[in-house]
């Protein structure tokens, strides 16, 4: 695991911590551990959502070459849309 060196607070309603607590209780980690477990998922969800959108692009301008301009923004915007 990496040296842990930045601080952050955060503010949970009593409900959210509540459940927070549960669940470290019930793996036998610490609240800190789950969240940052948390953290590391939606980063790495992010990663591969980002990698697969370039498959995308890749395999769509193999399947359809185009000569000429290409309207990027058009282009983008579609990607966009099709990410969850």
């Amino acid at each position: 695991m990496a040296t842990l060196e930045r601080r952050v607070q955060i503010l949970f309603d009593p409900a959210q911590y509540a459940a927070l607590e549960q669940e470290a209780a019930d793996e036998r980690r610490s609240v800190a551990a789950i969240i940052r477990e948390a953290v590391d998922e939606r980063l790495r969800r992010r990663r591969s959502n980002q990698s697969e959108a370039l498959a995308r692009l890749f395999a769509r301008a193999d399947a359809n070459p185009v000569s000429g301009q290409i309207d990027w923004e058009a282009e983008k915007d579609s990607f966009e849309r099709q990410i969850p």
